[in-house]
Formats: C-alpha cells, sequence, structure tokens
C-alpha cells in the first residue's frame, strides 16, 4: 500500500504563484468591466433625465425652470428636508432637480454609481448620492432653440443640459468645459482655487469620472444634450470644446 503524503512546500509555492499570477490578470479585466458596466448605467440614467426634461418642457411652453432666486438659485446638493420631505425648488439649498422630480422615473436618475461625492457641503451626504450632475446654468434662459437672455441660437444636439461634473450649477465662471485663457475648469486643476483654504484634488477626478485609471487624463465625462441623447466628453484642454455647446451661437458673429 502506497503511503499518502502531503504537498511539498515547493508545491504549494508553485499554486500559490499561479494564482496570485491568474489574479493580476483577471483583477484589471474585471475593474475594466465594472467601469464600463458604471457607464453605461450613467448614460442610461441621463437619457431618463432627457425624456423626463422633454415632459417638462412640453407642459412649460418649451423652457425650463428658472429659480426666484435668479439663475444662481438652487444649486447645491438638498433633496429632502429633516422630515424626509421634498425640499421646496426654491429653497437655497436645493439641487436644481427638485424642480423636475415629478417628470422623471425617479430621483436617482439624478445619481452616478462613477461618482465619488468629494463635496465641500455640510449637508445629507444621502442627498450628494442623487445630485451628481452639473446644470448648465444657461439652460434656464432657454425658450425653445433661443437664449432669452441675449437671443442666440441654440442646436439642440450641440446644446448642453447637464454633465458628470464637481459643481451642481455651472455658472461659466472656470467650470465649464470649453477653455477658458490657457485651458480648461482651471480652478479645479492642481494649483488651482482653493476654497476655505482647502483645495478639492479630486474634484477633476470627479468630473472626468468614467472610465479612467489613476490619471484623469483617461477618463470622460458624460453629457445629456438638449434633444435628449447622452455622449461622453473625453478629457482635453478644452481646445476641441466650444462655448457654443453651453451658451448657443449667435448666426451673425463668428463660430466659437
Amino acid at each position: 500500500m502506497r503511503e499518502k503524503r502531503g504537498f511539498t512546500l515547493i508545491e504549494l509555492l508553485v499554486v500559490i504563484s499561479i494564482i496570485a499570477l491568474l489574479l493580476a490578470i483577471l483583477i484589471p479585466a474585471l475593474r475594466k468591466v465594472k467601469q464600463q458596466a458604471k457607464n453605461a448605467v450613467c448614460q442610461a440614467h441621463l437619457r431618463g433625465l432627457g425624456l423626463g426634461l422633454t415632459l417638462y418642457l412640453g407642459d412649460n411652453d418649451g423652457a425650463f425652470y428658472m429659480p426666484k432666486a435668479g439663475i444662481w438659485g438652487s444649486n447645491q446638493i438638498m433633496w429632502h428636508n429633516v422630515d424626509g420631505t421634498i425640499i421646496d425648488k426654491d429653497d437655497s439649498r436645493s439641487y436644481w432637480g427638485v424642480a423636475y422630480h415629478e417628470y422623471v422615473q425617479s430621483p436617482k436618475l439624478f445619481g452616478c454609481p462613477s461618482s465619488k461625492q468629494p463635496h465641500w457641503f455640510n449637508e445629507s451626504q444621502e442627498d450628494a448620492k442623487i445630485a451628481s450632475y452639473g446644470q448648465n446654468r444657461y439652460m434656464r434662459y432657454l425658450k425653445g432653440t433661443k437664449l432669452t437672455n441675449n437671443g442666440v441660437n441654440v442646436t439642440p444636439a450641440q446644446f448642453i443640459l447637464c454633465q458628470d461634473h464637481f459643481e451642481q450649477l455651472l455658472d461659466d465662471n472656470g467650470d465649464m468645459l470649453y477653455r477658458q485663457g490657457q485651458t480648461n475648469i482651471p480652478q479645479w486643476r492642481p494649483g488651482g482655487a482653493s476654497w476655505g483654504g482647502q483645495f478639492y484634488e479630486n474634484a477633476i477626478f470627479e468630473i472626468y469620472r468614467h472610465n479612467r485609471s489613476q490619471k484623469y487624463e483617461s477618463g470622460h465625462c458624460n453629457t445629456l444634450w438638449l434633444d435628449g441623447h447622452a455622449s461622453p466628453i473625453a478629457y482635453s484642454e478644452g481646445e476641441d470644446v466650444p462655448k457654443r455647446w453651453y451658451a448657443g451661437k449667435n448666426d451673425k458673429e463668428a463660430e466659437y
């Protein structure tokens, strides 16, 4: 009868090495698949928002909501009062999506699964999970296919409603993706502005949050357009993002 024997140390080390090698091969692939799945969910959410916003336009004479406080109103992350009810859409702490929540399938559509929530606000982080997209401030001026602030035209397939961002309201103060000066979004790049003595170094990662590695330069920013389609804008310093995507274009002027 043959005597049973266990694995030798060398055999165990070989098995462990093979397992480690397989994990080294599989983990990056699984991580990529997970990122792609989150990206698909984000784009589906944006398309769902596009449908809801289209319904809102149909009920409101082709115009989006302008907060009572004006163009800079409703630019934070809050969705709920302390008792759990929906906050008033004109509350200074409210998220812009509150004005449209009755037109979308669920407030969860305003949340992106790839968002890490690096917000500086002290309010509910649960609400922050459904406040992932920054609204183009010029959207609030829209009436049909013109902006009421200066009458310029917009092309629906080339006019941004909202997109992945660190901020909730893109007020055209260094926070839009077109080039301003030497580059775009200068305040959220390393060495940019600080708020309360603190620089939010994760902000640019939050803007280009999809399909990126350890470098934000490999990521992209999902965007919802006025015609209802959602698509990515790849990382750049703004040279390939025209201002008219945000602010429209006067046909009598040179394209910008």
